[in-house]
């Protein structure tokens, strides 16, 4: 499909604003407020989707406090499937704030407790601080299930971008040390780290300039991510290239048909099929990477996402949102 118009108009305004900066080219500072400033302007806060309760509180790991943010659904149907969520932004950018969007979306439209986490960010704290701290939100949300309000039987993981690439490792640790899982969401993931296998990946090719994140920009994120003589094949950094992917839960997949990523999504789907995975595939037609933080912007988006929660609810076992959540507000 041609790129969904409203999103050829944001770009184009992008690109001929004096003051507007990427991330790859200001300082880290500046590529974090970058960050943060989209967000806010692509969704503001009261085009946001609505829930009971968002509460703000750390958890105690090995490594520290870490900081998560749980949303609780407006729904009486508890107990709740519960997603842990890591947010993206190359492992570098990106919060809890930045995460808001997605978080509530996922709550209302599922719905489901969410508890989205605020891992370590490179290049302070490079790989596998925040492959870490995922591991450790999974197994304190299990661990806690009944005081979140969550039904043991459906415990998920899920991110977008670098965050997919979080919840597809923990997905795979998971598997092998529990909590037993019943889904993972992936969204437009980053899969596999070696930004320059086009023979893979054509999409890295076809998609690397002008549809907001750039190969550059990848590649950017991904020295920022890995510390000096980390092995990007190695599965903890690139899931896509475990060699046994049988045993995964339920998988939701969603892709932007403008991403350079996109052929990372659905080439992981392909791989998850073949050893009888459930896999449900969202193409993501006319749409580019990061479009469900656009929701403020485009309604393509806005109906994209509407399919995936459909997706989510079914491996979930969610159903009837119109049951669950009488009078939900997006």
């Amino acid at each position: 499909m041609p790129l969904d118009p409203a999103l050829s108009d944001l770009l184009g305004k992008m690109t001929a604003s004096a003051s507007y900066v990427r991330p790859a080219g200001t300082d880290l500072a500046g590529a974090r407020r970058s960050h943060e400033a989209d967000a806010s302007r692509f969704t503001p806060p009261d085009q946001r989707a609505a829930v009971a309760d968002v509460r703000d509180t750390h958890l105690a790991t090995p490594a520290g406090p870490l900081p998560v943010r749980i949303y609780r659904p407006l729904s009486p149907a508890a107990p709740f499937p519960t997603i842990v969520w890591y947010h993206g932004g190359g492992w570098t950018t990106g919060s809890l704030e930045t995460g808001d969007i997605v978080a509530r979306a996922l709550s209302s439209g599922t719905p489901a407790v969410v508890v989205s986490v605020a891992y370590r960010l490179g290049p302070e704290h490079p790989w596998p601080a925040a492959t870490d701290d995922a591991a450790a939100a999974l197994q304190w949300a299990a661990a806690h299930i009944g005081e979140l309000g969550g039904d043991p039987e459906r415990i998920a993981v899920g991110g977008d971008s670098a965050g997919g690439n979080l919840a597809a490792v923990a997905a795979q640790l998971a598997r092998d040390s529990g909590p037993r899982l019943a889904a993972q969401i992936l969204l437009y993931p980053v899969l596999d780290l070696d930004m320059d296998r086009s023979d893979r990946y054509p999409s890295l090719r076809d998609n690397a300039n002008g549809y907001y994140v750039t190969r550059d920009e990848l590649r950017w994120c991904v020295r920022n991510y890995l510390p000096a003589g980390a092995n990007p094949a190695d599965p903890r950094i690139s899931p896509a290239l475990r060699t046994d992917l049988t045993g995964l839960p339920a998988t939701v997949i969603a892709v932007a048909e403008y991403d350079p990523l996109r052929d990372q999504g659905t080439g992981y789907a392909k791989t998850l099929r073949a050893v009888s995975v459930p896999v449900a595939v969202h193409p993501g037609l006319g749409l580019i990477h990061g479009c469900f933080d656009m929701l403020g912007v485009t309604a393509a988006a806005r109906d994209e996402i509407d399919r995936v929660l459909h997706s989510i609810r079914e491996a979930l076992a969610v159903t009837s949102i119109d049951d669950a959540c009488p009078g939900r507000s997006q």
